[in-house]
This record gives structure tokens, C-alpha cells and sequence, in this order.
């Protein structure tokens, strides 16, 4: 099983829920994510560019530790695993 944390505005298009637990056992990050694509479509082009990269913006961690320090979306699920999507915040006053 693998559950997905949702943050910040994200939530506006997974209908509120920061939560999403998947059933299945997906073997990489972006096999995780293809899943949460299919639930709530309109997620995807806030994390990702038009050419299947992470969006500069947004922060992808398995567990504690970011995936760009790993192989980004290739990085390799292990069973129970915790995925968190946090988009930058910026501004100022």
C-alpha cells in the first residue's frame, strides 16, 4: 500500500482530501503518481511540465528525503511507502 500526501492548493483538485491511499503497489514514484493521475486528473499539470518532469516548483519526497536527490520519478517504491507532493510557497508583502 502506498499513500499519497496532498499540501497546499494541490488540494483543489483532489476534491479536498491531502490523504489519498492506493490499494495497489506501485514499484516506482511515477507509477505512483500515474495512479493518483487517473483518480484526480487535474493534479498532474500542477507537478509535472508538459514533458513528464517535475515542475521546478513543486518538491516530491519519498518519506524524508526529496527525489531529485534520488532517480526523480524512476526512484523505486518499497512496500508501505509514503509519498509527499509539496508545492513551493512564495510571496511577500
Amino acid at each position: 500500500m502506498t499513500t499519497i500526501n496532498i499540501s497546499g492548493f494541490l488540494t483543489d483538485f483532489t476534491a479536498g482530501r491531502s490523504v489519498i491511499t492506493l490499494e495497489t503497489s506501485p514499484a516506482t514514484v511515477g507509477q505512483a503518481l500515474a495512479h493518483l493521475w487517473q483518480m484526480y486528473p487535474g493534479v498532474r499539470d500542477r507537478v509535472l511540465t508538459e514533458r513528464g518532469e517535475i515542475r521546478r516548483h513543486v518538491n516530491i519526497f519519498l518519506e524524508d528525503e526529496n527525489i531529485r536527490r534520488k532517480e526523480l520519478l524512476d526512484t523505486q517504491l518499497p512496500e508501505n511507502s509514503e509519498i509527499t507532493i509539496l508545492p513551493s510557497v512564495s510571496g511577500g508583502v
